[in-house]
């Protein structure tokens, strides 16, 4: 007998299988071999026409020029999107609902203004823009991946989904994510398991993982996750993409929903994901421009700051002296990680800038301190949400450790003011390092590892708080992709014996550069709280230092 929420499941994949073959693009592809770990490179000729190919694989930048100008019709722009979105879930299972006829009405209308006015509609003109399951969109269905939630269709469009259609954006689908966007692999009851494109063995990063998935197969030029730990730096480190993890309250919040709502203390931000640079920048923008402040009563009244994107505080941006956070005292990151980070200093160097070592402190009393903040409510919410259908509480949400009891409003007040005094001690850490840089300021932002590892065996991961410091202290991150894994270039040299914590040795031990062959290797670049603009500006500054330096070696 088929339990009660196990028919709800099939009823939703049954649901969504019938819109994906209502939508014509189904079933193209063909048969793929399951062994075939590494679907970018699967053959799409016979499947896209050479411009739905030259559309699905030109940058944000690129695609917004040619809208802009008329060169490129909104229409066939988001039927290229809606095309490739299905077979990127052919192949790694990464939506969890469409709504192409909404969208491909919606563009039509943006052609239609644009042919009456020779304007675009907003800075975000005709850009498909994918969004994680959770930003609600009125009269679709948003089931926060949870099976109780199934059915709940919004009645109100969030205040991002308000700023983005402002800006003539066309939203056409939703992304997978774990049950209650609490891991870092993205799995749940709902919609079951979303695979890394690059090697299917391996996750694909979470919570917004869905998001990393469509957008590396260029399903999207521009998806919308969700970070509360990591949760958009960590799919786009294993995807290759580039990321920005905002201050908080910087792109609204209101109106999406959340697990674990009313937690204040370490708020959950949306923030873009995309396959471009560009990408970053021109989502941030837009939507600030959008003024989220009149829409949502916690977004920052902040508009663009293009003193703090010209870095003026930064000496206009012409020497800087970035932190390079080699390891946090808990585990060290893979060979990869250990390349990339050279990679990215040599190139720094080379165009004028300085890098010091710099290690945050007590990373561990950090990450002691953020669990035990997550886990205040002792897993109560996400109980409370699977027992609306009785679907089981997934492993990987709390890594297979029994639940702490729920804290006393005391006890959890105590936290938060731990809380307030480790930012404190970040802080005073990050202004001694005037004394090194030579510029006369403190380091003008810290390049780390996302993680130690390029990815990991599904069902495996272990969170050792390379992105969660950034959510604790509130501290803007991009993240960018630097190189691949190479086995000829990333095996182990040297034997270490001694290690941090047992993590550090096993994932030591269990590091195998052929099981990562060809999956990106990423750089977090983090700037002081805040500082959003000059965070996007230093990443663009950091690739075109990497860019010229692969070019110099060409």
């Amino acid at each position: 007998m088929v339990a009660s929420w196990q028919g709800t499941v099939q009823a939703s994949h049954a649901a969504l299988e019938k819109k994906l073959a209502e939508s014509g693009f189904a079933g193209q592809v063909g048969h793929v071999d399951p062994g075939t770990l590494n679907v970018t490179a699967v053959p799409l000729d016979k499947v896209l026409t050479e411009k739905e190919r030259e559309i699905t694989e030109l940058g944000v930048g690129q695609l917004l020029a040619k809208l802009s100008k008329g060169e490129l019709k909104a229409e066939e722009v988001t039927r290229a999107f809606c095309h490739r979105a299905v077979i990127a879930h052919e192949l790694t299972n990464c939506l969890t609902d469409i709504f192409f006829d909404k969208a491909i009405a919606r563009a039509k209308a943006l052609d239609e203004q644009f042919a009456e006015s020779g304007k675009p509609s907003g800075a975000l003109h005709g850009l498909p823009i994918s969004l994680k399951n959770q930003i609600n969109v009125e009269g679709e269905e948003m089931n926060l991946c949870y099976v109780g939630w199934t059915g709940r269709v919004s009645q109100a469009d969030s205040a991002l989904v308000k700023c983005l259609l402002q800006q003539g954006a066309v939203l056409y689908c939703y992304t997978n994510m774990p049950q209650a966007l609490f891991s870092g692999e993205t799995i749940c009851n709902l919609h079951g398991r979303t695979v890394n494109p690059h090697n299917r063995a391996l996750a694909v990063g979470g919570s917004s993982g869905g998001e990393g998935a469509l957008v590396a197969m260029h399903g999207s030029p521009l998806g919308v996750g969700s970070d509360i730990g990591g949760s958009i730096r960590i799919p786009c480190a294993f995807n290759g993409l580039y990321g920005l993890r905002p201050s908080f309250d910087r792109i609204p919040y209101g109106g999406s929903s959340n697990s674990m709502e009313g937690f204040t203390v370490i708020p959950s931000v949306l923030g873009p994901m995309s396959t471009s640079l560009d990408g970053v920048k021109a989502f941030f923008r837009a939507v600030v421009d959008a003024e989220p402040w009149r829409y949502d009563p916690l977004a920052l009244h902040m508009p663009w700051s293009e003193a703090g994107y010209a870095l003026r505080e930064h000496g206009g941006g012409e020497k800087l002296c970035f932190g390079m956070v080699h390891h946090n005292g808990m585990a060290k990151p893979d060979v990869p990680y250990v390349r990339a980070l050279e990679m990215l200093k040599k190139a720094l160097l080379a165009q004028g800038h300085t890098v010091i070592d710099y290690m945050p402190p007590e990373a561990a009393k950090g990450a002691d301190l953020i669990t035990r903040l997550f886990l205040a409510d002792g897993g109560e919410d996400i109980k409370r949400e699977c027992a609306l259908s009785g679907e089981p509480v997934l492993g990987g949400v709390f890594k297979g450790k029994p639940l702490p009891p729920a804290l006393s409003t005391y006890e959890f007040w105590q936290l938060c003011a731990a809380r307030r005094d480790y930012i404190g001690l970040q802080l005073a850490a990050w202004e001694q390092t005037r004394n090194e840089t030579g510029t006369g300021r403190p380091v003008d932002a810290l390049l780390c590892p996302p993680a130690v590892y390029p990815s990991f065996r599904h069902d495996d991961q272990q969170d050792i708080f390379y992105t969660g410091l950034c959510n604790l202290c509130d501290w803007p991150t991009a993240v960018f992709p630097v190189t691949k894994v190479d086995p000829a270039l990333d095996t182990v040299t040297s034997k270490r014996t001694e290690f941090l914590y047992e993590f550090d040795r096993i994932n030591y031990e269990r590091y195998d550069p052929e099981v990562y062959r060809d999956v990106p290797i990423a750089m977090q670049l983090i700037g002081r709280k805040g500082e959003d603009e000059a965070v996007i500006r230093m990443m663009e500054i950091a690739v075109e230092a990497l860019n010229s330096s692969t070019a110099a070696e060409q």
